[in-house]
């Protein structure tokens, strides 16, 4: 919490200094996540298509931008029918279901190679942390578990924006990320996953 905090602050104030010397950029964009490692091996196996994602920036100079990243992810998972442990040295035979919630804000930062120079695609590479609002509803049967918390969360990325004409602000944003949130609940750790996301880039100012 203390290093989310200290990374905040820190993307607040650079935010600050960089709306007086450049300009807001908003993406916003469509993102599909999967789920990797434990996750993917204990909780979801499947791919989610349910997703958004975006990006509020600001310039401090033609490479460097600093802000949040947000956005909303849907997780599902229905396993057949099979028998599992319920305590006391019982065992009982239901489904089992797994519906997982992500929302993450993260403070972060972006570095464009390139941005200045001629040249219609701008690739990038983007780092952050924060948080992630997670709400888990497990069902064993007619029996569930739920648990809403807020875990730390970092993320890196790549990826490269296509301006719609030569020297514009304004594109197309695509790009891929990985995820750590370090989850503990349930006797389950970590909600790792690896996202792709596309859409658009465009300044507010």
């Amino acid at each position: 919490m203390h290093i989310f905090s200290a990374i905040l602050f820190a993307a607040i104030t650079f935010s600050a200094q960089a709306q007086n010397q450049g300009k807001a950029i908003l993406s916003l964009g469509y993102n599909y996540s999967l789920p990797t490692g434990a996750f993917k091996s204990d909780l979801i196996s499947n791919g989610s298509a349910r997703g958004f994602t975006g990006d509020l920036m600001f310039t401090i100079n033609h490479k460097w931008s600093v802000g949040l990243g947000f956005g909303f992810q849907d997780y599902y998972q229905k396993y057949p029918r099979a028998i599992y442990p319920t305590g006391n040295h019982e065992e009982t035979s239901a489904v089992l279901s797994n519906s997982i919630q992500a929302l993450p804000v993260i403070a972060k930062g972006t570095f464009m190679p390139l941005a200045g120079k001629a040249g219609l695609v701008q690739p990038y590479i983007t780092a952050g942390a924060g948080l992630s609002f997670v709400s888990f509803r497990q069902y064993l049967g007619a029996f569930g578990n739920v648990s809403s918390s807020a875990s730390f969360a970092a993320q890196g990325g790549a990826g490269v924006i296509i301006p719609f004409k030569k020297n514009s602000a304004t594109g197309i944003n695509i790009g891929a990320d990985y995820n750590y949130v370090r989850y503990q609940h349930f006797g389950y750790s970590n909600l790792n996953n690896l996202s792709f996301h596309a859409g658009v880039h465009f300044p507010l100012k």
